[in-house]
């Protein structure tokens, strides 16, 4: 029911590279919450990713790549067992994750952001 949602949001909001690079990307990254663990992240929504693409005649790789690029956002230590780890052993505190955390997933979209228009075609994807 969610990933219903979440695509049927997406759809008209894909029509160029750039759009559908921040759409994926911050989709994914919400999506996230939702589904703490990256693994059931990926693996119950990259199928309906593929399905997406190929029914809007997009790539389906460059749409795989920016969501599970997105996947690598953590901003809570559920989001991870080597977080939470981290966390019981006191290295560091909630707030420190959430700012780092933030901070990092904000510099890897703005990467994403020029990998995906400007060298991913140089490499065929896209």
């Amino acid at each position: 029911m969610l990933t219903d949602v979440i695509f049927a949001w997406m759809a008209p909001l894909t029509t160029n590279t750039f759009t559908t690079t921040v759409v994926m990307y911050w989709t994914a990254f919400v999506y996230h919450f939702f589904l703490a663990s990256e693994i059931s992240m990926l693996g119950t929504s990259i199928p309906l990713v593929m399905n997406f693409a190929k029914a809007h005649a997009m790539n389906p790789l460059q749409l795989g790549m920016i969501w599970t690029f997105a996947a690598g956002g953590k901003l809570f230590a559920y989001q991870s067992g080597v977080l939470i780890v981290g966390y019981s052993y006191g290295y560091f505190a909630p707030s420190d994750l959430l700012r780092v955390g933030l901070w990092l997933t904000i510099v890897e979209f703005a990467i994403l952001l020029l990998l995906v228009p400007f060298y991913w075609p140089l490499l065929g994807i896209g």
